[in-house]
């Protein structure tokens, strides 16, 4: 007997579509919208956009303000710095255990994204670039097979590209960014574990230090604190 086909839900669609506005600016980090007004936005009705707001706030993107709408969420230096912090945790032990024990599959998905990585880079195409930049680091992850941690890890990332720009092309050119990755990719091909998790952690850091640094700048709340005391005490 055939089983009914799951259909995405409307409340379901809503979250995608506006997780991926926020994410790409279209919505503004510390404005209200109201329900209606994502609504007509998007072509649904309150109900699934209310309850898509709900989803984006229990990841911290939004803020449900009741009886007023939604508030997009900015980034403060803490919340930036704790999820620097979080990555270090997680994906520092991550890369080791890609570095010991990954497939033939798994690194020949990590090659393939880390040439396209090379390509966008080498095109100077600041968009292409941090796309793939996203998309190696998510090959190397899934190749650990922990699908908890990589959920953790994507809305931590998320909380990042909530800051604003990137450091491309801002603090770094795109071959910058793409070169602070050869490093961890030579330890994986080589299969040395204590490598790869000592360069995960250095480009980690060396992306906070820049990221924090370039967006104190602009910001009059933020403080440029000392970075090293906030990560010294992670893997020492």
């Amino acid at each position: 007997m055939k089983k009914l086909k799951k259909i995405e839900s409307l409340s379901d669609q809503a979250f995608d579509l506006l997780r991926e506005a926020i994410l790409n600016g279209v919505l503004e980090p510390g404005k209200l919208y109201s329900a209606t007004e994502i609504g007509e936005w998007i072509g649904a009705s309150r109900t699934p956009v209310r309850e898509a707001a709900q989803q984006l706030a229990a990841i911290g993107l939004v803020r449900v303000e009741r009886n007023k709408g939604i508030r997009i969420l900015p980034t403060s230096l803490q919340e930036l710095i704790e999820s620097f912090q979080i990555r270090l945790m997680l994906e520092v032990p991550l890369i080791r255990k890609v570095a010991l024990d990954r497939t033939k599959e798994d690194l020949q998905t990590i090659i393939d994204a880390y040439d396209n990585f090379a390509a966008a880079a080498q095109k100077d195409d600041a968009a292409e670039t941090l796309k793939a930049d996203k998309e190696y680091h998510s090959a190397l992850l899934q190749a650990a097979h922990i699908e908890r941690a990589l959920v953790i890890i994507e809305n931590t990332r998320n909380a990042v590209l909530l800051t604003g720009p990137s450091t491309i092309p801002y603090s770094r050119t795109c071959m910058e960014a793409f070169l602070d990755h050869k490093p961890i990719h030579e330890a994986i091909l080589n299969q040395n574990a204590d490598a790869a998790e000592s360069e995960m952690k250095r480009h980690i850091i060396n992306t906070a230090n820049m990221l924090i640094t370039q967006e104190a700048k602009k910001r009059d709340d933020w403080i440029d604190p000392n970075l090293l005391s906030q990560f010294s005490w992670i893997h020492k």
